[in-house]
């Protein structure tokens, strides 16, 4: 190569080079995800719940599901019984399917990520499998 043609391609390698060295690493997370950032690995962890007109404490425990990629299996504590939950979260908005017996839904969980709540917040509405709403906070507690 001549020496006037690596002149000419050093600005785009110059370039190129800076690009990658800015670009995160595959598999790191944001330390402060936005709502629309938030993934499985954020949804993982310890989560404790205020739900209008339930009694508590209601805590939900969330690990990775082991046979569906991307989404997460747990179990909600609840004063008088505990449930088995499944569910994920797309864009910000995050959908969680609970069941007493493990065979059918009981509720149905729809929510929010709070933005700038650096994916530790949602809020949303809970319904039973009577139609029954109550709305809920749910806040990351540990990992």
């Amino acid at each position: 190569m001549q020496k006037s043609s690596v002149l000419t391609a050093l600005p785009a390698l110059l370039v190129a080079a800076l690009l990658s060295a800015c670009a995160s690493a595959p598999g790191q997370r944001p330390a402060c995800p936005s709502a629309q950032q938030m993934e499985q690995p954020e949804l993982i962890g310890t989560w404790s719940v205020q739900m209008d007109g339930k009694p508590g404490p209601i805590s939900i425990v969330l690990g990775p599901h082991p046979e569906w990629e991307g989404t997460v299996k747990g179990s909600i504590q609840r004063p008088d019984f505990q449930s088995i939950v499944v569910g994920d979260v797309n864009k910000g908005e995050v959908t969680l399917e609970e069941s007493r017996d493990g065979k059918k839904v009981s509720g149905n969980w729809w929510g929010n990520v709070v933005e700038n709540s650096c994916a530790r917040e949602i809020r949303g509405e809970w319904a039973d499998s009577d139609d029954r709403t109550a709305n809920f906070v749910m806040r990351k507690t540990s990992r």
